[in-house]
């Protein structure tokens, strides 16, 4: 199963992604392996292992060379 996101502000490269699946619904079902399949400036792309009811976190880091 996959979702893509598109980011609210551009970055200037493809950011780091972090991301984890959350059990928002106390069933259980969120033991799923969470994986960004692609990541743009503008979009990252999220995979999980299984389908499952609940939600995805996600962090996108920007790291800066200055």
């Amino acid at each position: 199963d996959n979702e893509t996101y598109t980011f609210t502000s551009t970055f200037d490269s493809a950011p780091i992604i972090n991301s984890i699946s959350v059990d928002a619904y106390s069933n259980g079902s969120a033991n799923v392996n969470v994986y960004v399949e692609s990541v743009t400036t503008t979009t990252v792309t999220i995979r999980t292992s299984a389908q499952f009811t609940g939600k995805v976190h996600f962090h996108a880091i920007r790291i800066s060379s200055t």
